[in-house]
């Protein structure tokens, strides 16, 4: 296993975020009939060098510290504004728990472009017990919470708090939050996406 940066491709050093790369007998050798990307994520080799590779890139950021490896999250979730990382799942831990009307493990911070600035949008699902989401002075009340907790906790400003009725999110089969779909969904303004709760 290497720790590199998905960049420049060198090794990071001890405590350094970058990409897992890993390799040995039981990764695939590619992609059915795709060399272009067989050769991007199944043969990676640090311009370093080093005698272990080719290495399958995994997507997934980590560090090592001498306790072990911490994953950190998925490099196309992350979410850079004003040059900082921002990780989603730190965002939703923090809006979660802004405010007891948002529903546990549902919700969703993502990124977009707003005139070629990256900014974030968090979705959050309200609890069914929190009413049908109609009571537009109680959704500003969740909001600022939102707004108030993100800003204190990352220092970092949401464009946008969208409230959503329980079980709209995106999920997999297995449960696990689709930060891409939601994100998709949110773009298209798909019901009940529109109309938004904005700040």
């Amino acid at each position: 296993m290497a720790i590199v940066d998905p960049q420049t491709r060198t090794r990071c050093r001890p405590g350094q975020v970058g990409e897992i790369w890993v390799a040995g007998d039981s990764v695939a050798v590619g992609y059915w009939q795709r060399p272009g990307l067989t050769r991007e994520v199944f043969e990676a080799t640090p311009v370093d060098g080093g005698d272990r590779g080719p290495y399958m890139r995994t997507g997934d950021l980590g560090l090592r510290t001498e306790d072990g490896l911490f994953v950190c999250g998925r490099i196309k979730d992350v979410v850079i504004v004003g040059g900082r990382n921002h990780y989603p799942h730190d965002i939703e831990r923090t809006a979660e728990s802004a405010h007891p009307a948002i529903r546990p493990g549902c919700v969703a911070a993502f990124g977009v472009d707003a005139d070629g600035v990256e900014q974030v949008v968090v979705a959050a699902e309200l609890r069914r017990e929190a009413g049908d989401g109609t009571d537009r002075e109680a959704q500003q009340g969740v909001v600022n919470a939102v707004l108030r907790a993100v800003a204190q906790e990352h220092r970092l400003t949401v464009r946008e708090v969208v409230l959503l009725p329980a079980g709209t999110l995106p999920k997999t089969s297995s449960g696990k939050l689709q930060r891409r779909e939601t994100r998709k969904e949110y773009l298209a303004g798909r019901s009940p996406w529109n109309p938004r709760q904005q700040h």
